[in-house]
């Protein structure tokens, strides 16, 4: 699930996906690719039913039913990996009030706060993690929030901008950032594209329980 354009591309309306003009995202692709790929509207019992893992690429602002609906798929022993950007850039052109536009900022608090979890705004440019020298841009940071309710135990990773949670008898991964999957950043630039392509294939690796290798 994902307020971003990762299934047809960013500008293709439907006559543009009629035409044939659909540019699926390099995350979409290489998923579609390797597992049974399913695009949910509505995360609730029947969605979740048999899913292994659930991306949400800065989603839209889930219900409080969707929330409760995915903190128990992680907790019966399923697997997350979240995007969630506190300042989102791309696609650029789409701005804070444009309703074709993805979310800017990310609205998942609940559920981080439920696991024991708060993300901030540190207002940096750009960061390079090591070793896997994969480029954030303008990420967001996580931190121990106190008075959590849940049974989440949360390790804080990559100076703030990955959490590694196990709930329950589930794992997931939360990542502060959404900008890394801009087409620009990892499919087109020198500087990041095989970085970040490998680290996010390593990510869900890790999650799907295979070898990164």
């Amino acid at each position: 699930m994902s307020s971003l354009p990762l299934v047809y591309g960013a500008g293709v309306d439907m006559a543009g996906m009629i035409a044939g003009k659909a540019r699926p995202h390099p995350l979409y692709s290489a998923l579609v690719q390797d597992h049974d790929l399913v695009v949910a509207d509505v995360l609730d019992g029947k969605a979740l039913s048999g899913a292994r893992l659930i991306v949400l690429v800065q989603p839209r602002a889930l219900t409080p039913q969707e929330l409760v609906a995915l903190d128990g798929f992680v907790r019966g022993g399923g697997r997350m990996l979240l995007f969630a950007d506190p300042r989102l850039e791309w696609p650029a052109g789409m701005g804070l009030g444009d309703p074709a536009g993805p979310l800017r900022s990310s609205l998942v608090s609940p559920l981080l706060a439920h696991w024991g979890l708060e993300l901030v705004d540190p207002g940096l440019d750009q960061v390079r993690l090591a070793p896997s020298q994969a480029v954030l841009v303008h990420p967001g940071q996580f931190g121990e929030r106190p008075g959590k309710s849940g049974d989440a135990s949360c390790r804080i990773a990559a100076e703030g901008h990955v959490a590694r949670c196990s709930v329950g008898r589930g794992r997931a991964v939360l990542i502060a950032d959404a900008d890394l999957l801009d087409p620009e950043r990892i499919d087109v630039s020198a500087d990041s594209a095989r970085a970040n392509r490998q680290w996010v294939h390593d990510i869900v690796a890790e999650l799907d329980g295979e070898d990164s290798s």
